[in-house]
């Protein structure tokens, strides 16, 4: 026991260097256009209020209106992150002992990124905001149908609702209620990506989400805004609200780019956790949405 802690301290002690030789960019300031804004939507795994959750989600929309894009930035649970007042720990672990502000607070410190606004909420209210829009398409394999199907019984049972009514029949491009989707979203089983992979899936469900408010005039969003709103944990003054409900038209038209946190080639596994190459994924991902190196 004793040789094992002291194993995990040096691997420890390993990742605070990669962190600790970070620091010029902690103090940098983020190069970003006013033309730009920052969205971080969060996902917590929570069977109750009395925590903040574990943050399985971790998307930053980064919206271009000058370059009319949309990047949807993914951020894996297990990266090593050094969470302000806490020390070097998995990311999500910044969302349960802070949080949503804690984890904007270490996003922004760890990548320099400039949160704007973060919205945030639980599987059972994700449920909800699917059921609004009426449910999604997307295609899953039979694989993934059955993976999904296990999380969607699981849900069931916590609240109390039938599993028959929201059991996936098949697989394929096929229509998905608001507890199968998020019953795919929470996938990091099917395939050989894990968490990878499930990111993948969240994304996919977020896009989805967007496809199918497409189209809507101002009066259907604000409806929809209405019902959604009240499932959903965020820090967007009622002023602010109503400036961005009247740019989601155009902004649905924007094009999008899907990526994930950390890069395939610039990480290593450590101690259960993901480490990345700082100084190289920051830069990466700054010159992606800001586009810092023009």
């Amino acid at each position: 026991m004793k040789k094992r802690r002291i194993h995990r301290a040096l691997l420890l002690a390993g990742v605070l260097t990669v962190f600790s030789g970070i620091s010029p960019l902690a103090e940098a300031e983020t190069e970003k256009d006013e033309g730009i804004y920052d969205l971080l939507l969060i996902g917590v795994d929570r069977r109750d209020d009395s925590w903040y959750g574990n943050s399985d989600v971790m998307i930053l929309l980064t919206v271009n209106h000058d370059r009319q894009t949309v990047y949807m930035t993914s951020f894996l649970r297990d990266l090593a992150a050094d969470i302000p007042g806490i020390g070097v720990r998995k990311l999500n672990a910044a969302c349960a002992n802070g949080g949503a502000k804690l984890l904007v607070e270490t996003l922004e410190e760890n990548y320099q990124v400039s949160v704007d606004n973060y919205a945030m909420v639980d599987f059972n209210a994700m449920i909800q905001i699917v059921d609004a829009v009426g449910g999604i398409e997307l295609e899953l394999t039979r694989e993934e149908v059955s993976v999904a199907n296990d999380y969607v019984k699981t849900m069931c049972e916590a609240n109390g609702e039938p599993y028959e009514k929201h059991e996936i029949k098949s697989s394929g491009l096929i229509h998905l209620d608001g507890y199968q989707a998020v019953g795919h979203a929470r996938d990091r089983y099917s395939g050989s990506a894990n968490d990878f992979g499930r990111t993948d899936r969240q994304r996919d469900v977020l896009s989805a989400l967007l496809e199918k408010v497409k189209g809507g005039d101002a009066e259907t969003l604000a409806n929809l805004m209405q019902t959604v709103l009240p499932c959903v944990s965020h820090d967007i003054s009622q002023t602010e609200l109503l400036k961005l409900l009247a740019l989601v038209p155009a902004v649905l038209e924007y094009d999008t780019v899907e990526q994930r946190i950390p890069y395939e080639d610039l990480y290593h596994s450590e101690n259960e956790m993901l480490v990345p190459d700082m100084e190289e994924t920051v830069k990466r991902l700054q010159e992606t949405i800001y586009q810092t190196e023009e």
